[in-house]
């Protein structure tokens, strides 16, 4: 191209709003009558709403509008004139195009009132009335619909699931297999039928960054004792008394030796791979038994340790019909899911704490049985408990004979009936431990005899009933502590936070101590 023939074009200081609208306008002039006129427009811009109504029938009252969204862009009015067909064209930028109105919605179906009562509006109010007021039919008071839908955005009109849920072709076999995390850990369902992961000595063992060969020995020997004394591990007594790096060190190879149970009586705890608890009842002393809301027991001055019956109104929360229409993509709810699991994943104890910043006032935490008291549960495994609690232990040895056939999700081999007294013991321990007063701690102990003599006459009374659905719903009233309606909330087969994320939290505690070495 020859340079002489390039023409230069000035960009004017003028700033113009750019208008898409789906339309071909035969008189231009005719266009802002569409989006309610120049003025309009300007006093869209002015306080920058986001949306501009648009009319496809600016003459028809009952046309609904489709809004056009502020949208940022960088263009500019180019005008070119031809005024004969033998001279060149002309070119001349009249204005800079910062942010521009696009209709990126659709229409809706819409109801238009007929032309001929168009007559009817410019007659009086009380003519205009008149034919309201002689209704003959029920079919007469129908009114026109104000609009079929709110949404003007195309998109998935389908019942989704949860943005985590991936479905499986309808052609394959449902795998029932159990299913892996991040780190390789095992998580199997108590209601699966298939075999527990079996232990595979080809499985080539993680890589550990930074710890000698000798102590990755001695923490693999300390592991396997550890599991030929006992086949089912809270975290928090098999990581008893050794070194962080050992620990460190252990995380990394219990994935290879260990799975871990979603639900039911053993969940949350580290289970020697090939050993299935379902199906031994010796495996009944490893259960878990588990307090919830502690916090009114540790920080009130005052514990009710009878519940009290309090009305509760039921409250509904208030949602706007018309709440936003968000489009979303499924690579978009993938993000947005890696990102919650990363918010979750990081909303633990800082692992850098600031110097500068004054010393908070940290609460003081209670070791119950070598385990540390959580404000919002607290759970220890039977045999733990039994050897640190003679009343514990006596107690349970009734049950030994009662065992069911068939484990339970809710309460394992044992009885349910079990369970309300031993909370009660461990409730007492921990009363003791915070430092309670000898009223309170004297309440609760007659409170826990009154509960072990109801049970033993329930358990009496039920003979050979392996199950409790066998019961009818009866409740001992002699000891009506209010536990029974806390039961429910003990035995819930819901993992905690922390049960459910075992594996997470210790990949955290994990990340926590890796980042502290390499400072």
């Amino acid at each position: 191209m020859d340079a002489s023939n390039v023409q230069v074009l000035e960009i004017p200081s003028q700033e113009a709003v750019c208008v898409e609208m789906p339309l071909i306008f035969k008189d231009i002039s005719k266009a802002p009558a569409y989006f309610g006129g120049v003025q309009n427009l300007v006093t869209t811009q002015e306080t920058k709403t986001p949306f501009l109504p648009i009319k496809l029938r600016p003459n028809e009252p009952n046309c609904k509008p489709i809004f056009a969204d502020r949208a940022k862009t960088q263009t500019f009015v180019l005008k070119v004139t031809k005024k004969r067909t033998n001279e060149p064209c002309k070119a001349a930028i009249l204005a800079v195009t910062n942010e521009k109105f696009v209709c990126e919605g659709m229409a809706d179906y819409q109801y238009l009132a007929a032309p001929k009562y168009f007559k009817a509006m410019n007659e009086p109010l009380p003519k205009r009335l008149q034919t309201y007021r002689n209704i003959e039919k029920a079919q007469e008071l129908e009114l026109v619909p104000e609009v079929f839908s709110r949404i003007d955005l195309p998109i998935k009109y389908e019942f989704k699931q949860r943005p985590q849920f991936k479905p499986k072709p309808a052609v394959e076999e449902v795998s029932i297999e159990p299913k892996s995390s991040g780190r390789g850990v095992m998580y199997i369902n108590f209601h699966s039928d298939g075999e527990v992961p079996q232990y595979n000595s080809a499985r080539p063992l993680p890589k550990t960054r930074g710890i000698p060969a000798e102590l990755e020995q001695k923490v693999l020997t300390f592991l396997r004792e550890k599991f030929e004394e006992r086949p089912i591990w809270q975290r928090h007594k098999l990581f008893e008394n050794i070194s962080s790096t050992e620990r460190r060190a252990a995380l990394r190879f219990l994935p290879t030796m260990c799975y871990i149970f979603l639900n039911g009586p053993w969940r949350g705890m580290w289970v020697r791979m090939g050993y299935d608890p379902r199906k031994v009842q010796e495996s009944a002393q490893y259960q878990m038994l588990e307090i919830r809301g502690n916090r009114e027991l540790v920080h009130s001055t005052v514990s009710r340790t009878v519940k009290s019956h309090v009305k509760r109104s039921a409250r509904f929360r208030y949602n706007n019909r018309l709440s936003t229409v968000v489009q979303s993509m499924d690579a978009e709810d993938d993000v947005a899911l890696h990102f919650k699991q990363k918010k979750r994943h990081n909303r633990s104890k800082s692992t850098v704490k600031s110097t500068t910043s004054e010393p908070d006032e940290e609460t003081p935490t209670y070791l119950i049985y070598g385990i540390p008291l959580s404000m919002g549960y607290f759970h220890i495994q039977l045999c733990d408990l039994r050897q640190n609690n003679k009343s514990a232990d006596e107690f349970v040895k009734n049950f030994e004979n009662k065992l069911r056939e068939k484990p339970s999700v809710l309460t394992g081999w044992y009885p349910s009936c079990m369970f309300t007294p031993l909370r009660e013991m461990l409730r007492y321990h921990i009363a003791t431990v915070v430092g309670r007063s000898t009223e309170e701690l004297a309440m609760r102990e007659k409170q826990i005899k009154s509960l072990e003599q109801s049970m033993l006459n329930e358990l009496a009374t039920r003979g050979e009933a392996d199950s409790d659905d066998n019961r009818s719903g009866k409740v001992s009233s002699g000891a009506n502590t209010g536990d029974e309606e806390e039961e429910s909330g003990d035995e819930l087969d819901e993992a905690t936070g922390d049960e459910a994320g075992t594996a997470d939290e210790d990949d955290e505690d994990d990340d926590e101590e890796e980042t502290k070495e390499s400072r």
